[in-house]
């Protein structure tokens, strides 16, 4: 089993999570969150003289969504994300895949990927 976490653009999060579904990925967590990657993100404001328009924010708002699965599903899942929210530009995001040693469903005690279904 597999945790995978995707850090994503806020924008993209109701195009993503309709992929996401149109390939059956139902259960799901998503978090606002506000966050940045290496540089600072830089805005231009609309406006006549862009050099005074344009602000650096220390932080800008995200979405991370996780997807616990089964460890065959991780590559189209990944393959989802991506067809969404890769642009090449700087802030499209990370995703993040991590094992899962287990799980335990409370209200049944079912363990294993069976507590996932």
């Amino acid at each position: 089993m597999k945790l995978v976490t995707a850090i994503i653009r806020d924008n993209n999060y109701y195009e993503t999570k309709a992929a996401l579904l149109a390939e059956h990925f139902f259960s799901l967590s998503t978090y606002r969150v506000l966050g940045r990657g290496r540089e600072q993100q830089m805005y231009a404001i609309n406006d006549s003289d862009v050099r005074k328009s344009i602000k650096k924010y220390p932080f800008v708002s995200k979405r991370i969504i996780e997807i616990y699965i089964e460890e065959k599903e991780v590559e189209r899942l990944i393959r989802t994300i991506l067809s969404v929210n890769q642009t090449g530009n700087k802030g499209d995001g990370k995703i993040f895949v991590t094992p899962v040693e287990e799980v335990i469903r409370i209200r049944t005690k079912e363990t294993g990927i069976e507590a996932l279904a």
